[in-house]
């Protein structure tokens, strides 16, 4: 069975299973070149259906995820992936404010703005502007139709083929059958700032049966931490790793005097997450309640807070199941160090997180999600290189059209001359294969660097990446190191960078620049040779010389710009940064 699994919303996303396999996962970002692409994925689908040759005749679902669709403003705009800081913070001010208190407001907020200061902005659909004033019935009925015409006559496939499929299942559908070490007794959990309806459930899993066993649409850790994402000056839905890469810098007794503007907000019944003094405006709560306290020591406290709400969550599932093996999903997964508090409880036996489990994956729960229904085996993932490919013959072209010859020196890339290089202390880009898929780089579309040397961090980040002093870098470590390196005695897979770990401090000095600068932890890529052979060679080569078994992995972008997708882009951010090698494939470009 052949399903298209269709995400269209914030980093949209398209991706294909034939009879329960992963195929291919792309996200529409890579091909409009804006980060977090908020809007139908019309380019990744059409790279699937072209790639793959799809058609009516050979796609038996499409299947979209998310069943909810009377939110207009966010479905016919792609807000998130243009608006600013600022539009985000007079968004507050002139739309949320007025609708949160009952006044007057302009319901067709984002038509207006897009017509004001976007202008030349273009939408997959045309909806009507008296849908705006429909009840919520009819508009969903009428939603869901709209969709369903578009979507036909773009992909030409029979509308009878396209289904939709509920959000929070897609997401616990991804985080348990992705899994490569699936248990048969399993407890889900997911949690997100919202969809259809929902921010939180908890599942009961046996011998692949799924039992909701509660769900909470009160559940608002990640719409909180979105608050304060922006009540700091940086971009909501997209920068809250920045905030979390900041709160290890706040001192502990200063957490503390914040934590309890955020502990006034929720409370547990059971294993429901509740409001508990929850005001309707979270933003202006905000401002008042925290106006007196520092940028890192609110970081700090959300990012506490965050930890304890999670870890509370998943003790209560323990004691009500029974079960020791987790899964988690949603977007609220993405915070890597909430994950290590979660992975250290003592009740936590062993605990997967998907790669990339925020919104961005649900494409790949919804292919799964319509697998299931229709009995077919879903086939746990081995990587995530499931993108666009480079080809040797591609990148051979790119060099004869443009002549890269007369700028730049062109030689063979092999895993030697590579390590050779980096042992020297030199920065390379890694261009090959698959593109990953999600919002890490797992080492074809990465910047790679010695991991001993932190001096390394200033040159990154001024030349290439342009990224904030505070945030750390990740790190590749081949599965032969893990032992020397990781704090991981449970085993707890992190072949994705989705679990922060501690490090080791008899061998730290070897990794450092792979670590937080401050509490000294990792967020790891645990690699294992069947995963991605070519790029363990070159680990393994670089351990060869150096005795270190580890490289530093950023992804490959210039700041604010999604991880490259083609040749071209990795020429792009090449000849734009201050990279002197690049990998492509199998042949190498050095700056002379």
């Amino acid at each position: 069975m052949t399903v298209i699994g269709i995400f269209d919303g914030h980093n949209a996303s398209a991706a294909l299973t034939i009879d329960g396999e992963v195929i291919c996962a792309v996200q529409e970002e890579r091909f409009s070149k804006r980060k977090n692409e908020t809007c139908f994925p019309s380019h990744a689908v059409a790279y699937i259906m072209k790639t793959y040759q799809l058609n009516n005749d050979n796609i038996d679902i499409v299947a979209m995820s998310t069943t909810d669709r009377t939110d207009i403003n966010n479905i016919q705009y792609p807000i998130d992936s243009v608006f600013s800081i600022a539009d985000y913070i007079d968004m507050m001010e002139e739309y949320w404010k007025p609708k949160l208190s009952g006044k007057p407001y302009v319901k067709a907020y984002a038509k207006k703005i897009f017509e004001e200061k976007y202008p030349n902005e273009t939408t997959f659909h045309n909806i009507p502007l008296e849908f705006y004033d429909l009840d919520k019935p009819t508009l969903q009925q009428k939603m869901q139709e709209l969709i369903r015409n578009d979507v036909a006559a773009f992909m030409n496939v029979d509308k009878s083929k396209i289904d939709y499929y509920d959000h929070h299942t897609c997401h616990v559908m991804y985080g348990y059958f992705a899994n490569p070490n699936k248990k048969e007794n399993t407890i889900a959990i997911t949690v997100d700032a919202n969809g259809d309806g929902r921010n939180q459930t908890v599942w009961k899993i046996e011998n692949d049966r799924f039992t909701l066993v509660d769900d909470s649409a009160q559940c608002d850790i990640g719409r909180i931490y979105r608050m304060i994402t922006l009540y700091l000056r940086m971009k909501p839905l997209e920068h809250e790793f920045k905030v979390m890469g900041l709160a290890p810098y706040a001192k502990a007794s200063y957490i503390q005097e914040v934590l309890h503007v955020f502990e006034e907000l929720l409370e547990f019944d059971n294993l429901k997450i509740l409001y508990k003094n929850r005001p309707e405006n979270l933003y202006e709560y905000f401002n008042e309640k925290l106006k007196y306290y520092r940028f890192d020591n609110i970081a700090g406290a959300v990012q506490q807070y965050t930890e304890n709400m999670l870890n509370e969550l998943f003790e209560r599932a323990y004691r009500e199941i029974g079960f020791k093996n987790f899964v988690f999903s949603g977007g609220v997964a993405m915070n890597v160090k909430a994950n290590k508090a979660i992975a250290d409880l003592d009740c936590v036996e062993d605990l997967f997180v998907a790669g990339s489990s925020s919104d961005e994956s649900q494409s790949i729960g919804a292919c799964y999600f319509a697998n299931y229904e229709k009995g077919i085996e879903n086939k746990p993932l081995k990587h995530l290189y499931l993108g666009t490919e480079i080809t040797n013959d591609e990148v051979a072209h790119y060099i004869k059209e443009h002549r890269l010859e007369r700028q730049y020196a062109i030689g063979q890339a092999d895993s030697r001359s590579v390590a050779e290089l980096l042992a020297k202390g030199e920065v390379v880009a890694r261009v090959a294969g698959r593109m990953e898929f999600g919002s890490r780089a797992l080492g074809n579309r990465s910047i790679l660097a010695d991991p001993s040397n932190p001096g390394i961090i200033q040159y990154i980040n001024e030349l290439i990446k342009g990224r904030d002093f505070w945030m750390p870098f990740a790190a590749t470590v081949l599965d032969t190191f893990e032992g020397r390196y990781l704090v991981n005695s449970k085993k707890i897979s992190s072949i994705y960078m989705a679990v922060a770990m501690d490090t080791k401090k008899e061998a730290l000095h070897e990794i450092k620049a792979g670590t937080h600068p401050y509490d000294e932890t990792i967020r790891p890529q645990i690699l294992t040779k069947e995963q991605n052979p070519e790029y363990y060679e070159l680990i393994q080569t670089f351990s060869d010389i150096t005795g270190i078994g580890a490289l530093l992995n950023t992804s490959y972008n210039l700041h604010g710009l999604p991880m490259v997708n083609d040749v071209s882009d990795a020429m792009h951010v090449f000849e734009h940064s201050g990279l002197k090698y690049l990998v492509l494939n199998q042949t190498l470009i050095s700056k002379t």
